[in-house]
Order: structure tokens, then sequence, then C-alpha cells
């Protein structure tokens, strides 16, 4: 099974992943963004180096799912990222012309790329995810504002409900705790333990 964490720019999407594969002793996956050399640049320039970064990341990501499910697949993976990500934030940075022809390259990747069998959506108020990117405090994301972020939710909200065979359980966090992520943890168990017999589930905490 492939459980995909996911979520906007500091919505916890690592710490639950490391949360629940502990739970189930399953791999975890992390997204190795912090290699990408163009993040940076892309905060401080983002009309020249959106194209360039979001193009980077479908490569990189697919082939970081490609290289893991080409040796592992008998245990559980879950991950803190996904191949549709790309697509999401796309929408948000690209140019309308831009982002038509991005599209069609993440469609012919899209098919080669293995699909989550769940996707973990957090969803949160913009307010408290810049209070978790102040936490963490890497230096480039300092110029996120509210407003970038409302713009990512948009895109992966509308997104979401075009996902086509992808169980999604959304979960709305009010407020963040230290028991937050233990508590969506034992809410997962719960709906795991049911059967995954839901194409869109939304829960709160």
């Amino acid at each position: 099974m492939y459980i995909c964490i996911e979520g906007n720019i500091g919505a916890g999407k690592t710490t639950l992943a490391l949360v629940l594969a502990k739970r189930h002793k399953a791999i975890f996956l992390a997204e190795q963004f912090e290699e990408n050399p163009l993040l940076p640049l892309f905060y401080e320039n983002k009309k020249k180096m959106a194209f360039p970064l979001e193009y980077s990341f479908l490569i990189s990501r697919h082939n970081q799912l490609h290289k893991h499910f080409r040796q592992e697949s008998k245990k559980i993976t879950v991950a803190d990222f996904s191949l549709h990500k790309c697509l999401w934030f796309a929408k948000s940075n690209l140019q309308e012309n831009e982002f038509e022809l991005y599209k069609n390259q993440f469609e012919i990747i899209e098919a080669v790329t293995k699909r989550p069998d769940l996707f973990v959506y957090l969803n949160t108020h913009p307010k408290n995810l810049l209070l978790n990117i102040k936490k963490r405090g890497r230096h480039y994301e300092k110029g996120i504002d509210k407003k970038y972020l409302r713009s990512v939710t948009k895109s992966y909200e509308a997104g979401l409900m075009k996902l086509k065979g992808i169980p999604v359980i959304e979960i709305n966090i009010s407020k963040y705790s230290s028991k937050t992520h233990q508590s969506i943890v034992n809410l997962l168990d719960d709906i795991l333990k049911k059967g995954i017999k839901f194409k869109y589930k939304k829960i709160g905490v």
C-alpha cells in the first residue's frame, strides 16, 4: 500500500508521515526537495524561475518514486509528497500558457508513475501555516505570505476533487499542538481498519 500525505507548505506532512510510518512499521519516503538548488532562486524571482523549478520537481519526484517502487513493493510506503503536487503548485506559480505546456508533460509522466492507494490531505488556515513555516526557520521561505498560501490551497482543493481512482481523506486542522499528529494517526487507523470504501471523506481535529 502506498499512502501519500499531502498539504500546503507548513501543513505538517513530514511529521505526520513519520508518525504514521512508525505506527505501521512502514517505509517512510521523504521528498528530496532540499537538494533542489532552484528552490531558493524561485523565492527570489518567482516569475523567472517558476517553470524551471516546477519542471525540475516533476522530473525529480517521478524519478524518486520510480526508483523506490522498483525496489520495494511488499511493505507499506508512507510518503510526504506526491507527483500530483507538481501540477497543483504549477497551477499557482505558472503563467497560463506555461501551465498548459506543463500540464501536457505532467500527464505523460503521470501515466508511468505509481499512483497512491490513499491521499491524506492536511488542510488548515494560512495563519497556522505561517506559524509552522516560521518555526522551522528555512531562510528562503521568509517571503511566503497568506495570499500565496491561499492560492496553493485553492489549487489543491480543485485538483483533489478531480482525482480519479484515488480515495482522499481531508483532515481539517483548527489548531496545532503536540498531540495533533498522534490524534490524526489514531483517526486514520480507525478508518483503515474499517476499509477504504469512500471516494472523499472529511474529518476535523
